[in-house]
């Protein structure tokens, strides 16, 4: 039997990482982080599920060491660090393909980045419009402040859209269930989130993320984001999230 690879110690001071953020990339950094541990007397420490904004905030605030975050930063956090003389540092782990999804009886196999502003922004009512059935379409969007939710906003509507007035607010899990359950709605999900026995991912531009991975328009940047050039401790983390980051099981992931 091989015996244990020797743990490489750090300095006391970097004896603990705090990471709090992105939902959508807790369950990579949690994985990450437990490899890490056996490796390194480091305790690494995960506050996922808040969200890639309190992500952003909490490393404004001082209380974590790095942010997780699925998407940018706002312009009033950009302006936080800057003022702090530590303007924000990002590194990007990996990119995640950002899905629109229907039910599975939804006779639409795909659209063009143009149908989708068009949907999104309610210049488009009906799905008869888009080779569907004649019926309402019914948008379902993600809170404002997540970082999926974000890069969606910035890739689909641009700087001058908004989305329909019409348009429903929803956390990703309840998004998720009503596609499943309703014939009508889209909304859109990280990829990793996405269970294909339950909902229909949409062809984008005749690309689906699937098999098209390179070309697919739409996707998130899952970042771990410093205030300022990270420390030693944290550089040596990044390095080895950014190389051995493998994919949860899928429907294990929430903005």
């Amino acid at each position: 039997m091989n015996a244990p690879l020797p743990r490489a110690p750090l300095p006391e001071a970097a004896a603990a990482l705090q990471l709090t953020g992105s939902t959508t990339l807790q369950p990579y950094m949690q994985l990450a982080a437990e490899a890490y541990m056996q490796l390194h007397d480091v305790r690494v420490v995960i506050n996922g599920g808040c969200g890639s904004a309190r992500g952003f905030k909490a490393l404004i605030d001082g209380t974590t060491d790095i942010a997780m975050a699925s998407g940018p930063a706002s312009e009033s956090i950009v302006s936080a660090a800057v003022a702090r003389g530590a303007p924000l540092h990002a590194t990007i782990i990996r990119r995640d393909a950002i899905l629109a999804v229907v039910h599975p009886s939804n006779p639409v196999q795909a659209l063009t980045l143009r149908q989708l502003n068009n949907i999104f922004t309610g210049r488009t009512t009906n799905w008869h419009a888009v080779g569907g059935l004649d019926r309402p379409i019914e948008v379902l969007v993600g809170p404002p402040a997540g970082g999926v939710s974000i890069s969606w906003r910035q890739l689909v509507l641009g700087s001058e859209d908004t989305y329909t007035a019409s348009s429903q607010v929803l956390g990703a899990a309840a998004r998720l269930a009503q596609a499943a359950a309703r014939p009508d709605t889209i909304t859109f999900m990280p990829q990793m989130a996405v269970l294909p026995a339950r909902v229909k991912a949409l062809r984008i531009d005749g690309l689906a993320a699937e098999s098209s991975p390179q070309q697919y328009p739409l996707y998130a940047p899952m970042m771990l984001v410093t205030l300022g050039p990270p420390s030693p401790a944290a550089t040596r983390f990044m390095a080895h999230a950014a190389r051995t980051a493998t994919a949860p099981a899928r429907g294990e992931s929430r903005e």
